[in-house]
Parts: C-alpha cells; sequence; structure tokens
C-alpha cells in the first residue's frame, strides 16, 4: 500500500507572511494539516479528517471555529503568496 502526502510551504526558511508568521501546509487522501507559527508563541496544528469531518487543534478536539481558523489561515497564506515563493514536497511512503 502506498501512502501520498504533499507539503506546501515557503521555498526560503525566513521568508514569513505580513503579520511574521509562518505556515506549512499539508495534504493526504484522509487528512488536511495546517500548521501556523507566530513568533514567540506556541505552534497551532490544525489536523482535519476528511471523513468524519472532525478537527484537532494541538491534539484536542475543535469545533466549527476551529475550521473556520483553518481556512481562514489556509487563505491568507494563499493571498500572501505566490508560487515562486513556495515549495511543494511530494511525499511517497510504501506500508
Amino acid at each position: 500500500m502506498t501512502h501520498a502526502a504533499k507539503i506546501v510551504q515557503f521555498s526560503d526558511d525566513a521568508k514569513t507572511l505580513p503579520d511574521g508568521s509562518k505556515v506549512i501546509y499539508a495534504e493526504s487522501d484522509d487528512k488536511i494539516v495546517l500548521y501556523h507559527k507566530i513568533p514567540f508563541e506556541r505552534g497551532l496544528t490544525y489536523v482535519f479528517d476528511r471523513k468524519t469531518q472532525d478537527i484537532l487543534v494541538n491534539g484536542k478536539p475543535g469545533d466549527n471555529a476551529d475550521k473556520r481558523k483553518m481556512i481562514k489561515l489556509g487563505t491568507y497564506f494563499l493571498e500572501h503568496s505566490s508560487e515562486d515563493d513556495l515549495i511543494t514536497l511530494d511525499i511517497q511512503a510504501k506500508g
């Protein structure tokens, strides 16, 4: 069985969003993961399960407000980056 995931992030580690934060987006057939790190604060990891429509935030159950926040952060990331700023990693794993 082969598992695939795509990870999208800035190609330059020094690049940030206008508010100084960083976002890393990853997806597979089963989940969407968004990591958001604001300088000097603890990062937030959103994990959305495509099948159940459940969301976890830093490993704890979230709610619809967390889903909206995840979408808002993803939109903010896309609005403030260009294709030239990003790198996409395509991960293939057998397991």
